[in-house]
């Protein structure tokens, strides 16, 4: 095998490669996110898609209340017609919420999605009610950045037990992208 070094050092090729990296990633980002359920309840009638309930059912009926992909509730929401109304999903129930206000930095975001901010911005904009969902993730990132940046100054530098792992454990995707750019930034000034 021998290597092209004209396009080894070529800045198009470079780009190029990372680009289908960043198609990858977003890829997996979006089916991450169509599988991701979202309560629905149905306002009207419809023929022919009991299947969606996973039962024996013809039809879905009129208050049928379904958990459905991402995917399929986002494009239902957001037509012309009024075919369902969408509730908050289980990771940002009211329950998680209070979690978040108590400690925010012992919630493990990772165990309920590992994409917990994104999610939580694409299913606010399709909730009528998204204020408070909004101001959760709000809460949530603000209170625990500190604790990012602090962990990201201080890698390899401090003993990983206890808290930092599970901590670290608990991130969602956008927490550990933060974390590894604070920790690189930190190495990066140690070394000047």
């Amino acid at each position: 095998m021998t290597i092209d070094f004209d396009s080894y050092y070529s800045i198009d090729s470079i780009i190029a490669d990372n680009q289908v990296a960043m198609v990858f990633l977003y890829t997996l980002i979006q089916f991450t996110y169509s599988v991701q359920k979202v309560p629905s309840e149905f306002l009207t009638n419809v023929p022919g898609q009991g299947w969606l309930q996973g039962g024996l059912e013809n039809d879905i009926k009129e208050g049928a209340k379904i958990d459905l992909p991402y995917w399929l509730s986002s494009t239902l929401a957001l037509s012309e017609y009024d075919f369902l109304n969408l509730s908050i999903p289980p990771a940002f129930s009211t329950r998680v919420t209070n979690a978040l206000i108590a400690s925010p930095s012992f919630v493990k975001l990772a165990n309920l999605n590992h994409f917990w901010y994104s999610f939580g911005i694409r299913i606010s904009d399709l909730l009528e009610d998204n204020l408070k969902l909004q101001q959760s993730l709000r809460l949530a990132f603000t209170h625990r950045l500190i604790d990012i940046f602090d962990l990201g100054q201080y890698e390899g530098s401090v003993d990983d037990k206890g808290f930092e792992t599970d901590f670290k454990a608990g991130m969602d995707e956008l927490e550990k992208q933060l974390f590894h750019i604070c920790a690189a930034s930190a190495a990066q000034h140690k070394r000047l």
